[in-house]
């Protein structure tokens, strides 16, 4: 089974059911989600600079068509 078809059986599931196993299920999911990371000042910091960067500069970027082959071929 593919994971689009997990997830819909999952929506299936959770459309079916009442609400106490949707708040399980709810609690499951964010106890689960370690996608919450956290910055440190620093890297903040460090993102700031090199946005300034490039908008000071924006001759300097690419269009996606060519920051794409520069990454195919490792330039």
């Amino acid at each position: 089974m593919v994971l689009t078809e997990k997830k819909q059986v999952l929506l299936d599931i959770i459309e079916d059911e009442d609400e106490k196993l949707t708040e399980l299920l709810i609690a499951l999911a964010n106890e689960y989600n370690t996608s919450n990371q956290k910055y440190s000042s620093e890297e903040i910091q460090e993102f700031y600079k090199i946005r300034d960067a490039m908008l000071a500069h924006p001759e300097i970027g690419y269009s996606p068509k060519e920051a794409h082959n520069l990454i195919r071929n490792k330039k």
